[in-house]
Formats: structure tokens, sequence, C-alpha cells
């Protein structure tokens, strides 16, 4: 077996270990574009989703800009290319901005969504016998630092009144968890769709818990000092896009669907099951409720000793952007 796998970590005994992959580890930031005319806004995405989305609900059209879109696995490495300047704007969890706040990052959160949690989940092998986080005392658990998953995981824990060095953490990437869980190699795998979505399809995972009741999570749009200085009315029409993108697709689940599987080689019955639970509300605006939220995650992460002391994360929230519905 791996020795990383097999190796007891205690979280905080190395704040910086535990930052997100820098910019060199993170995939091309060349990708399609969209408009033809105007200053260019370079936006990241997580596997396709939110060009997908706009594309799918017609929000693509017309633009009095360009879009430069740039694709990633999952947050970190995107957050890693904002705070570079490689890019402009992106979204990511809660989970993951606060790891980047934390390490002293200027970068500021302009806008959230609300998060249901149910495509947040914690999965098993399907023949496993753990039915609760007290069966994973002892065993292995991987999930992205940082991540969505990654506070899952700590929320389940402080739900059964249990600390992180009760389990094995495995930090791994997506793909390489995936195959762990399959293999055996890890007993179990905090991860969102369409990821969680594809190991319950094709590889018969079981999901043992989700965010939803758990923990409370928000999205946020993460924009740099530059783009917040150059570029506010190309964010703020892209955000109002992506809003009303988000509010078509609640009601018209198949199409997305369709055009996410299309779009990104997603199997469209992985493709269906992620649309109906990726259930998002975009806010007009940042509200006191968004920052009391990701406050909590902030705590979480600091009394797990994640991040080395607590966190303000009104200091990184810009609550100036009112988006049109």
């Amino acid at each position: 077996m791996n020795t990383f796998l097999s190796r007891r970590t205690v979280l905080g005994a190395s704040f910086f270990s535990l930052l997100p992959l820098p910019l060199e580890a993170a995939p091309g930031l060349s990708g399609p574009v969209d408009g033809s005319s105007g200053p260019t806004l370079f936006v990241g995405d997580q596997k396709g989703g939110v060009r997908s989305l706009l594309r799918a609900a017609g929000q693509l059209t017309q633009l009095p800009y360009r879009i430069q879109w740039a694709s990633f696995p999952v947050g970190a490495p995107l957050i890693s290319a904002i705070a570079s300047g490689a890019l402009d704007f992106g979204y990511v969890g809660d989970a993951t901005a606060t790891f980047t706040f934390a390490s002293g990052s200027s970068l500021k959160a302009i806008s959230a969504w609300h998060v249901d949690g149910k495509s947040n989940a914690l999965l098993v092998p399907r023949n496993s016998n753990v039915r609760s986080m007290r069966d994973l005392i002892g065993r292995r658990v991987a999930f992205v630092k940082g991540s969505p998953g990654h506070l899952l995981v700590l929320a389940a824990l402080q739900s059964e009144s249990l600390d992180i060095g009760q389990i094995v953490q495995a930090p791994l990437a997506a793909a390489n968890a995936r195959m762990a869980l399959s293999s055996g190699s890890i007993d179990a795998w905090a991860i969102w769709d369409p990821y969680a979505a594809t190991a319950e399809l094709e590889d018969h995972a079981r999901i043992l818990l989700t965010a939803h009741g758990l923990v409370n999570e928000v999205e946020c749009g993460i924009a740099s000092d530059a783009a917040i200085a150059k570029k506010r009315a190309e964010l703020t029409d892209f955000m109002s896009r992506v809003g009303k993108a988000l509010a078509w697709g609640v009601a018209h689940l198949e199409e997305r669907a369709l055009a996410f599987s299309h779009d990104t080689g997603t199997p469209l019955d992985i493709a269906r099951v992620s649309s109906s639970r990726m259930v998002m509300t975009a806010l007009p605006s940042v509200t006191d409720e968004v920052i009391a939220i990701h406050q909590k995650v902030a705590d979480l992460y600091q009394s797990a000793r994640v991040i080395p002391s607590r966190l303000n994360v009104a200091d990184f929230y810009d609550r100036s952007f009112l988006i049109p519905a």
C-alpha cells in the first residue's frame, strides 16, 4: 500500500502543506472564447459547468465583451489562477475560499450563491460495513484539501463529537481518490457532483451522508483586485447572466443535463443526477447571512487547526456589487 495512505496525519501540523495546489499544478489556461469584441473577461470554470449552463440558458448571446474561459477539475487551482493574475473571476466554495483568504491573499468575494448541499457527499464502497462516521474511526478518508469535501468531513465528525485525529486523512485529487475507493485503498471519499454521481452510477459506491442539513455552504464569486478596479461593468453583467441561468436551470433540469453532457462529455445519466442535486440560488448582493455562513466555515477550520488563527471573513468580501436579476 502507498505509504502516504497508510500514514496518519494531523490537520494543522503544517498549514502551508495543506494550502491549495499552486498554479503550476493547474491545467492550461487556454480555453473557448465567447463574444467577439470589447474587453476580455478571463473566467475560471470547474468542469465546464458554468459555461455549459450559460450556453444552455441562452445567456452567451449578445455579449458586450469577450469571455476567455479556463476549465479546472476543482476550485483550488482555479482560485490560485486568480491570485496569480492569470484570471479575473471564478466561482469556488466557501471552504476553498477560506484557505486562500487564510494564506494572506488579497482576493475578494464579490457575490454568492446559496448551496443546498445535496451534491456534496461522503461515499463508501457498496459492500462497506460503514454506516456512520463512528464506523470510520481509524479508517482512511479521502478529500480534496481545502474543498467542500474537506469541510463535509470536518462537519460530519463534529456532529458525532469526533476529532479529525480519529480518522486517517488521505488528501487526494479527485481522479486518484476515485480509483483508490474502487480498489479499496481508502475507506471513504468526500466529493461533490458530478464526481459523486459518477462514483455512484459507474462504481456502485454508496452515499453515507451529504452536506444537506449538516453544514450550510455558500458558493463565492471570487475576483482579483485588478478586475474589480478595471472590469466592474463586465463582472456585474457576467454575474447577472449567471444568476439568470441558474434560475433557468432549476426549471429546465433535462435541458441543463443534456447541455452539460454534450459540452463536457459527461454521460447523460450522470449529468441528470448531478443537475437534479446541484440546487443553487444566486443572490443579488452579498448579505449578512452569507458572511455569517462563511464565518462558521472559517471557525470550523480554525477549531480543527486547518488554518492557524481565526479569520474574519467579512474583511474579504466586497459588498459594493449589486447584480441585476
